[in-house]
């Protein structure tokens, strides 16, 4: 039997980390073994490189996504290993996504490491894998030790990396400057005003479709939110932005900020509690944004609590915590999460890893459809930032989806059937790019 996955993220405060210190170089990649730039089919009829053309050249937009039908056994075996400054439950989800990746890329899984949010023994431990002859990493230290992480990843030109949860940048400043710094080193992740956007649309939808007769002033949004985050606090603010567009006001407009409380499901229930106490006389109908698990089923908890649920929708960028609800039984307010599988997020991490060992691929020049025109790095760097597919967890359809991730990266994290699902129903990739990626004319 398959395990079902047993852990609620506490959550995705981790992407909303930024790097904060000044690092212009380079980091360094090994030298190509292959050529970047294309080749004709082999004459034994095995593909040159994964995902690649038909004429046999290599594609920079899908070389890190797994290949089933390339041969990676006929290349060099690499040591790759996942450290961070934290031990929790994402991280360890997403540690347990890399493992089970490693042997499809040929790797050796060398472990999961955490610092504990030690920095210092972050590099400590960093040293001890360089020195252990580990050549690959996927790397998420403090955001303030990046500059330190990447000056000793370029000591070792033979050697490549990735972080997961944070952006990489400089975390300098000033005008035109993006927020959190220029970018240092290819990211993989998402959009978060976006995120913010399509969960406020989901909820906008909802009162639509269960509560079309009542008017937008008699219905209270509350936005759950960690402030001093500014990826997260995108979130928020596309909530609020499109809810002053709709609504025409603000008085009903509710910000459930976390800091003092805990990025937890105790700090979520301690910061919604007495907002909704407080305006449940006035308002019967609420609409959460959730921003995380641990926060959306905090809101959900309290509004079940004050009789608020048939009357309510909470919707998030997350998931796992919805998906074990529903798997329990357990419905409530919390009713949607706009969700990427872990495995789904680890797999070009991982392989783009395993792209700059093998010399396809260099930060610079890895998915260059995904450069954005205006945030690319400093002095004629281009950084990509490679965005992932989501989908909504809705309770007719998330076991389908699940089961379908297992079936893509050949795992067995969901303990769902199989039966009816075909591995072309979703896509690992993101298929158009946005259009802020390019240039205004």
């Amino acid at each position: 039997m398959k395990k079902a996955v047993a852990l609620i993220l506490t959550l995705v405060l981790a992407l909303t980390l930024f790097a904060c210190a000044s690092n212009d170089k380079t980091p360094s990649s090994p030298a190509p073994t292959q050529s970047p730039t294309g080749g004709a089919p082999a004459a034994d009829g095995k593909k040159p490189y994964p995902n690649c053309n038909e004429d046999g050249s290599i594609n920079l937009d899908r070389i890190a996504h797994y290949d089933p039908e390339y041969d990676y056994t006929q290349n060099e075996k690499f040591k790759v290993t996942y450290i961070t400054q934290d031990g929790g439950p994402l991280y360890q989800q997403s540690a347990a996504a890399y493992e089970h990746w490693a042997p499809l890329f040929n790797m050796e899984w060398a472990g999961f490491i955490s610092s504990n949010g030690d920095a210092d023994l972050y590099m400590t431990s960093l040293q001890n894998q360089l020195d252990q002859g580990v050549r690959g990493f996927i790397l998420d230290p403090d955001s303030t030790i990046f500059p330190a992480v990447a000056d000793l990843m370029d000591a070792y030109p033979d050697c490549a990396w990735m972080s997961q949860m944070s952006a990489p940048r400089d975390g300098t400043s000033g005008e035109g400057v993006p927020p959190g710094g220029h970018m240092i080193h290819p990211y993989v992740g998402f959009d978060n005003y976006d995120a913010g956007v399509q969960v406020t649309n989901k909820l906008l939808q909802w009162k639509e479709e269960n509560l079309p007769d009542v008017d937008w002033k008699d219905i209270a949004f509350l936005a759950m939110a960690f402030s001093t985050s500014p990826q997260l606090n995108d979130r928020v603010t596309a909530s609020k932005d499109i809810w002053l567009k709709t609504a025409g006001t603000l008085d009903n407009f509710f910000i459930a900020d976390c800091v003092s409380t805990g990025i937890n499901l105790q700090g979520g229930i301690e910061a919604a509690t007495p907002i909704i106490t407080t305006n449940a006389s006035r308002y019967k109908y609420w609409l959460v944004q959730g921003l995380i698990d641990d926060f959306a089923i905090a809101a959900a908890t309290v509004l079940d609590q004050q009789g608020l649920t048939d009357n309510s929708c909470v919707a998030c960028f997350g998931g796992s915590g919805l998906q074990m609800q529903w798997d329990a039984g357990t419905q409530n307010a919390f009713r949607y999460a706009l969700f990427t599988a872990q495995n789904l997020y680890a797999e070009p991490i991982i392989g783009a890893v395993y792209a700059f060992l093998m010399g396809w691929a260099t930060p610079d020049t890895i998915w260059p459809s995904w450069v954005k025109w205006d945030d690319h790095g400093t002095n004629g760097h281009t950084y990509p930032q490679l965005r992932l597919p989501t989908v909504w967890l809705e309770p007719d359809s998330y076991k389908h989806y699940l089961e379908w991730t297992d079936m893509y990266a050949k795992a067995n994290a969901y303990d769902y059937p199989q039966e009816g699902i075909n591995l072309d129903d979703y896509s690992p990739f993101v298929d158009k790019v946005p259009d802020d990626y390019k240039k205004p004319n």
